[in-house]
């Protein structure tokens, strides 16, 4: 039973102190339990589509110390509110920066029809051995994931990632009108390493007030941001408001 033993793990790092840990890639892609009932998260994304429940991200909490740091979950969980079933997806099974994304925290997220957005957000990224906000969005289609959990197949290669320096914004607030994206608000958290002492640390900057706007176009094998914009005063929206806000994305899976 998965999602126990990271919820167990939270308690122990609790009790020692520690923020995060480091996800592992677990012993198999998918596990399987009966129920439905969560443990507390916070600052998870969550997608509902028709009987189910699709969640990524967060953090365990002690609901007794609301303002402890937390441990980050590492597994995407599936509920099946018909069947009363839960998936726990480890996320050492998804791809590179999908993984470190998936185990965070925090993220600018929507959803149109079943195509999830899940742009920025905060935690551990194992390749730089630091926390941080993530500079990229992952793409993807929930029922397709859904299917390939059910039907035993693989999930890997189902991700898009579109990367982009004006894509890392965590604890904003995320729309789609169109063609068009709309991130209100949030801040960005960046490790910076010290050039005299070498040690990491944290500088933080706060978007608060600001609208980010931007399209996705496709360039080859892969997409890039365009028309990407600040409005530095999100009470004059009339800055950002495109002349026509397009025909529906081509980005739609």
């Amino acid at each position: 039973m998965r999602t126990f033993f990271s919820f167990f793990l939270f308690w122990v790092s609790s009790a020692i102190g520690h923020s995060q840990i480091v996800c592992s890639v677990g012993s198999k892609p998918v596990f399987e339990m009966v129920g439905t009932e969560l443990p507390a998260l916070r600052g998870e994304a969550v997608f509902e589509l028709k009987n189910f429940t699709l969640v990524i991200g967060g953090k365990f909490m002690d609901t007794s110390m609301p303002d402890s740091m937390g441990v980050y979950n590492c597994d995407v969980l599936l509920v099946d509110h018909k069947a009363k079933k839960t998936y726990t997806l480890p996320t050492g099974y998804f791809p590179p920066g999908v993984d470190d994304q998936f185990s965070g925290v925090y993220y600018c997220y929507t959803m149109t029809h079943d195509t999830a957005y899940i742009m920025g957000g905060y935690g551990y990224l194992l390749a730089g051995g630091y926390e941080t906000t993530f500079d990229y969005m992952t793409i993807f289609s929930v029922h397709a994931l859904i299917d390939s959990v059910l039907e035993g197949k693989s999930y890997y290669s189902l991700f898009e990632v579109v990367y982009d320096r004006n894509l890392a914004v965590m604890k904003g607030n995320m729309i789609r009108i169109g063609a068009y994206f709309l991130v209100f608000n949030g801040k960005e958290m960046t490790a910076i390493q010290d050039e005299f002492s070498d040690r990491i640390e944290s500088s933080e900057w706060d978007f608060m007030g600001q609208i980010r706007k931007f399209r996705l176009k496709k360039e080859q094998d892969h997409q890039v941001i365009e028309e990407f914009q600040i409005c530095t005063n999100a009470a004059n929206f009339y800055q950002c408001m495109p002349a026509k806000w397009g025909p529906k994305s081509t980005t739609e899976w």
